[in-house]
């Protein structure tokens, strides 16, 4: 064989030979040069915590202050007069006066307006007659001020014992609820009177009750 055909064999062998090697195919080689993905995947965010309305800590609120009470004034005590015509002591509530009597009239204490205490010591030559001084009254009120009984009760004034009576009395068109206390020892007597308007009897009583029980005579 010469040269030429040799070689032309030798081409021809290696040409077999290079064709029965390993090629890629076109899918493989597409692969290849393409990126991993083409959907990236997006990695989702973690769930931010939210601040819990029950988790949170609320202020606690202060406690309110719970005002103190006012107290309740202390009531004037009430004042003392001394009566050296007639001889006795007795109380008055601290707003009222005192009009001290002369020969023949009464002491007066009063508020000035709606209420009138007279008080009056009468000696006789021989012993009092409470009964018969008890008529007396009633006749005089009746006279003199139109008055109707309405109560004749014994009372007692500390140590002695007497009577009280109730009128409902006019005096120059005014209409007055009139409260008589009489007392005696021996020849002495003595008359605590209280006018007051009418319409409130109940609290006239319990202020009189008070004014004559402190009553104190020196026989």
């Amino acid at each position: 064989m010469s040269k030429r055909a040799l070689l032309i064999s030798l081409l021809a062998t290696m040409v077999v030979a290079s064709g029965c090697g390993t090629t890629q195919t076109p899918a493989a080689s597409i692969a290849a040069s393409s990126p991993a993905s083409s959907l990236a995947v997006v990695a989702s965010p973690s769930p931010t915590a939210s601040a819990s309305a029950s988790a949170a800590a609320s202020p606690t609120p202060s406690p309110t202050a719970t005002p103190a009470p006012t107290p309740a004034p202390t009531p004037e005590p009430w004042k003392t007069y001394k009566s050296k015509r007639y001889r006795y002591t007795i109380k008055y509530p601290p707003d009222w006066i005192v009009t001290p009597g002369t020969s023949g009239h009464s002491d007066q204490i009063d508020d000035f307006n709606s209420h009138f205490v007279y008080v009056f010591r009468d000696t006789v030559s021989t012993s009092v007659d409470l009964n018969g001084t008890v008529a007396q009254e009633k006749a005089l009120y009746r006279s003199h001020y139109k008055a109707k009984l309405l109560t004749d009760k014994t009372v007692h004034v500390g140590a002695y014992s007497g009577r009280i009576l109730t009128f409902n009395g006019v005096n120059d068109g005014r209409k007055f609820y009139i409260q008589v206390v009489i007392i005696k020892r021996g020849n002495v007597g003595y008359f605590i009177e209280m006018f007051s308007d009418r319409g409130h009897e109940a609290a006239d009583r319990k202020l009189f009750l008070r004014i004559y029980n402190s009553f104190k005579p020196q026989f």
